[in-house]
């Protein structure tokens, strides 16, 4: 149930002069992150039945999901950088055969009977680690399409990439969920099968760019830098609640499946279907309804009104765990507060990010969403741990709960930040 929404990329950063494409350059980059992603997303409705005593420990799952935030958040800047000096195409097989590896090692670790349980345990947060240092690709996914295009066909460029990615997320679950159903281990060997066949089509098919412009990491990792993003009062507002925003997502994407399997006996198979329908529906409102909205509306209604269907499909999660009288009516709570959630959440997102880009200085585009994503990368650490702590109470909804206020919060504050963006506009 990851969120798939890409980086926003930055219109400001050095130009080029004028290129074309190499031949089918974007479509090979489209089908490499596709397969990249299809295979990440197969693993993640998974993870609590990678783990003997989830029900248990809830920490220990969601640790998983903070481990892996945690290394992306110090590789992925890295492995940018890297990518600026040495070239796009040897960073993106890199990557993609240590996601692989990881991947690998995920599935001996839970395909056979250890003499100890530590042992399993050890080898499915180093196959994590592995796959969080390594796996932070998309943005030099993301700098590779920069390189080979200019500014009037980027955006169709990365329409495409954002395709791929909502893509993989939303075919992985439902295929993890099938390959899953009687031995959770072959959905892991699935998802290396497929990040070794990304990083081959990125050896033999991937055209290297003959000229690279800057990643934004490299415009934002010095502290000097974002500075005046701190002074800022109105823009650090805005961070702060795309911060609160996602650490609430987060919480739920932690627990939903390990709930399901506590209070409902879902099996693999469910939970990815599941997954999978959620990542459907936000693919369709990312894809076309939010465009309408905005066109009509602009983006400060969406951006207010989406944490607030957010909280309502929190407390639809948290709703079903007073046991609903027959199985039908719990699958219809579930489903729906579950659509609720994700409309909310693509209604929240993207329009986010438009008003903090409108809101950044035309030379710090850059820097504040460098700044924007690490904040990001920081939410998706701290949510899970807050997550794994809360599961125990409130009948195992309190992560939903706290999401919900979370969200709340954030569209009170948003209407708060208009309110007063109108009155300054009048004055």
């Amino acid at each position: 149930m990851s969120d798939p929404q890409l980086p926003t990329p930055d219109p400001r950063l050095p130009t080029l002069d004028p290129i074309e494409p190499p031949k089918r350059a974007l479509f090979t980059i489209f089908f490499i992150v596709f397969i990249d992603l299809l295979g990440f997303g197969i693993i993640i409705p998974l993870l609590p039945f990678y783990i003997h005593d989830a029900a248990e420990n809830p920490m220990k799952v969601t640790l998983l999901f903070s481990i892996y935030s945690i290394c992306q958040f110090i590789g992925a800047p890295v492995l940018g950088l890297i990518s600026d000096r040495h070239g796009r195409k040897p960073v993106l097989a890199f990557s993609q055969a240590g996601s692989a590896l990881g991947y690998a090692l995920l599935g001996i670790a839970t395909q056979f009977h250890w003499a100890g349980v530590s042992t399993a345990l050890v080898l499915i947060y180093l196959s994590r680690i592995i796959d969080g240092f390594t796996g932070g690709n998309i943005s030099t996914a993301q700098a590779y399409i920069s390189d080979v295009t200019t500014q009037q066909n980027r955006s169709r460029g990365m329409g495409l990439l954002g395709a791929a990615f909502g893509l993989g997320f939303s075919f992985g679950p439902f295929l993890g969920g099938v390959l899953g159903k009687n031995n959770v281990s072959l959905p892991a060997y699935a998802a290396g099968v497929m990040s070794t066949l990304a990083m081959l089509m990125s050896i033999l098919l991937l055209v290297e760019t003959p000229r690279r412009r800057p990643t934004e990491a490299g415009l934002w990792l010095h502290p000097s830098r974002f500075a005046p993003i701190l002074r800022d009062g109105m823009l650090m507002q805005l961070l702060l609640i795309s911060f609160v925003s996602m650490a609430a997502f987060v919480m739920m994407e932690a627990t939903s499946g390990l709930y399901l399997i506590k209070h409902y006996g879902f099996q693999p198979q469910q939970v990815g279907w599941f997954f999978g329908y959620i990542g459907l529906v936000i693919v369709v409102v990312q894809g076309g309804f939010i465009r309408h909205i905005v066109k009509r509306r602009g983006d400060w209604p969406a951006a207010v009104w989406g944490p607030v269907l957010v909280a309502i499909g929190m407390l639809g999660y948290a709703s079903t765990a007073f046991k609903p009288g027959s199985h039908a009516l719990f699958l219809v709570m579930l489903f729906g507060a579950g659509a609720i959630n994700a409309v909310g959440r693509s209604c929240q997102q993207p329009t986010l990010s438009s008003i903090i880009s409108r809101f950044s200085r035309p030379g710090e585009q850059g820097v504040v969403f460098g700044f924007y994503h690490g904040m990001g990368s920081i939410a998706r650490i701290i949510g899970p741990l807050i997550a794994g702590v809360a599961f125990a109470y409130c009948r195992n909804t309190l992560p939903f709960i706290l999401a919900a206020v979370g969200a709340l919060a954030c569209a009170v504050w948003m209407a708060t930040l208009r309110r007063r963006q109108g009155m300054e506009a009048n004055a």
